[in-house]
This record gives C-alpha cells, structure tokens and sequence, in this order.
C-alpha cells in the first residue's frame, strides 16, 4: 500500500494553486494523507477529489470552513497499522511530545506537519513522520506499507 502525505501547502499564499505534478502523483497512490495548513478549503477538495482514498486533518493557518470541515486529531487504521495524524502547532521544539499527548491510545505511527521540516523519528515508541512543507519546496513523503512495516521516501516536486 502506499500512501503520499502533504502538508503545509499554504495555497493561495505561497502557491497560486496546486500544481498538475502533484495532482498525478496524487491519482497514483493508494491513499493521500492531507496534514493541514490548506489555508482554503479548494484545495482540500481538490486534493480530495485526486485521491482514491483521502484521511485529513486541519492545521493551524486553515481557513474557518476547513477547521469545520476537518478535525484538528484524527486516528485512521491502515495496513495493520494504528495510524494518529496531526497538524501541531506551536514552536518546533517537543511538538512530537505535544502531539503524542492527544491520542488517548498511543498510534504506531503519527504523520504531522507544522515545522515545514521532513522527519522520520521515533519517540516513545511511536514513529513520527513528517512530509515537509509542499508550499515552501515541494516537499512530500511516499510511506509504503508492507506487512506492517514502513518504508519513507522523502521528495520534492516542482511546485511551479
């Protein structure tokens, strides 16, 4: 299975709108996991409407209707997995300790976004992965799952 993760788009303020590269790469995967920091609510329904199946959350910068439309925490299982995703908020520093806090049932892995800063690490147990920020450099994470078992690619797309 795999699975392409997003965040931090910030569209219309640092891209005009989501580029075609995304939408393909979108329209390819299995699942596209949307971490917040749209800013309008278009662009999640476009990334929505790319995707075979959708798990999002909202961030931070969204707009009131995205906040209304997606929770702020959200526990989705994928491939075996216990999957928490999470935008963050606040200064970079113990933003994974923050964001583990929230989940009453501690996930396997939580995907977040907020720092515009891919990351892969483990705290507590809990695998933390982080896409980057598409917005800023058309950063994104492919996470495969096999048998329980993650494997992340980080890229970067043209965003232009």
């Amino acid at each position: 299975m795999k699975l392409l993760l997003v965040s931090d788009t910030h569209v219309p303020v640092y891209l005009k709108s989501l580029p075609a590269g995304l939408i393909e790469l979108a329209k390819q995967v299995d699942i596209v996991v949307g971490l917040g920091d749209y800013v309008d609510l278009d662009t999640v329904l476009e990334l929505k409407s790319a995707a075979r199946n959708f798990y999002a959350v909202h961030g931070n910068m969204d707009e009131v209707d995205v906040k209304d439309s997606l929770p702020q925490v959200l526990t989705v299982h994928i491939g075996g997995l216990n999957v928490g995703l999470c935008h963050g908020w606040g200064p970079p520093q113990q933003i994974r300790e923050r964001i583990l806090k929230l989940f009453e049932e501690k996930p396997h892995v939580i995907f977040y976004g907020h720092t515009h800063f891919p990351d892969d690490s483990q705290i507590e147990g809990t695998r933390f992965i982080n896409p980057g920020s598409f917005g800023e450099n058309g950063s994104v994470a492919i996470v495969e799952i096999c048998d329980s078992h993650l494997k992340v690619n980080f890229k970067k797309l043209p965003i232009v």
